[in-house]
């Protein structure tokens, strides 16, 4: 019968060289992930948007000649009604850059939770992958062992085929987690962005289950990046439907220039907009209803934010905690069940039967307890992207 450390061994010397660990590969998808890209392009476009609402407008300037007389008029036009909605504009551009800022933070925390599921998902497939190399190695040292003790006399020809039957079923199964895992390795391959044959995750599936429950601390709806995002919206509308209102007002723009010919002479003046066809209050209308949406969707934003962080809350301290016990607990004792089953089929005190149930408990045991543990990493996956962390 062969050890867990000797199957282990072998599976992995089965598998590719390379090998990842989850600092490694959040650290790769960090610097390779064309996604990442995206955050600082988000901050990036934010900052020319919140430039170009905050920009001065460029004079006009007018030539004119006049061949009665004969002069030459030149004039500059300088529009004066940004001044008065310059507050308004440039409150508008810090909400702008306030939502990409939430949003580049949303993206890196996307980033790390789809790292961290293909990374524990992957750890998961080869986890199973050695469990079921290791069932098959012992079913058909147990076939073997019915071989011999059918020619001794000591079972029955149906008690060997039970066996028989057990060890082609384990290495079905053996065939199918290794299929399972190439296609997790690949999931991971993907979401570090890896050239080449995927890599082999390596650490520990209760990575962080000790403090679990101890690292989570009290957070701020308000902090989410998704609410922050929502507000920033709401509050740049708001300074837009300001600055619609201001612009209603008709500010006049001022006229310097010069004339030559029947004379020299300075040209000052003012240019006063005259609101004929059109009041402003189409602008202000459709500021004011985009102000109150966005207001709206704010408060919604909120409202399931703080649904949807206690949700994630509660399910990474009760995933945690199953995942204590299933690994404290179940796999313990399945395993002491099937050696000690085991070890009474060898002795000759049992029958098969007892063997054959102990090896469908603990894969059975171990698939749940790997499911759980599978569990918590989601979870704790999920709460650092809605936190909106890195991990």
């Amino acid at each position: 019968m062969l050890l867990s450390a000797h199957v282990l061994c072998a599976v992995l010397a089965a598998q590719v060289p390379d090998s990842i660990t989850i600092d490694a590969a959040l650290a790769r998808a960090r610097a390779a992930r064309p996604r990442v890209a995206t955050a600082a392009a988000i901050v990036e476009r934010a900052r020319g948007t919140a430039r170009l609402g905050a920009m001065i407008p460029n004079p006009t300037a007018q030539l004119e000649f006049d061949d009665n007389a004969p002069t030459t008029k030149l004039t500059a036009t300088q529009p004066l009604a940004w001044i008065a909605r310059r507050g308004a504009d440039l409150a508008a551009g810090r909400a702008t850059m306030d939502r990409a800022r939430a949003d580049s933070m949303q993206v890196l925390a996307d980033v790390a939770r789809d790292v961290r599921r293909s990374f524990f998902g992957a750890l998961v497939a080869d986890r199973r992958l050695v469990l079921a190399t290791e069932q098959s190695a012992l079913a058909d040292s147990l076939a073997g062992l019915a071989s011999r003790r059918l020619a001794a006399g000591d079972i029955s020809g149906l008690e060997r085929d039970q066996i028989a039957l057990e060890a082609s079923r384990a290495r079905i199964a053996a065939d199918q987690a290794r299929e399972t895992a190439d296609v997790a390795r690949a999931e991971l391959a993907r979401a570090v962005a890896w050239n080449g044959e995927p890599p082999r995750p390596v650490g520990a599936l209760d990575d962080g289950l000790a403090d679990a429950v101890r690292n989570i601390t009290p957070t701020m709806v308000t902090d989410l990046p998704v609410v922050r995002g929502a507000v920033a919206d709401s509050a740049a509308a708001a300074a837009r439907l300001r600055s619609a209102r201001i612009a209603r007002v008709p500010i006049p723009a001022l006229v310097a220039g010069r004339e030559w010919g029947s004379g020299n002479n300075l040209i000052l003046g003012l240019a006063l907009p005259i609101p004929i066809f059109s009041f402003g209050g189409e602008a202000v209308e459709h500021a004011r209803g985009a102000a109150n949406e966005l207001a709206a969707l704010a408060a919604e934003t909120r409202q399931a934010s703080g649904a949807q962080l206690a949700s994630a809350l509660l399910r990474s301290e009760r995933t945690a905690r199953r995942a204590v016990f299933a690994r404290d607990v179940l796999m313990t004792d399945a395993r002491l069940v099937r050696e000690g089953a085991v070890r009474l089929y060898e002795q000759g005190n049992t029958s098969v039967l007892p063997v054959l149930d102990a090896l469908r408990a603990e894969r059975d045991v171990t698939r749940e307890a790997l499911v759980e543990l599978l569990s918590y990493q989601h979870a704790r996956a999920d709460l650092d992207a809605v936190l909106g962390r890195w991990p």
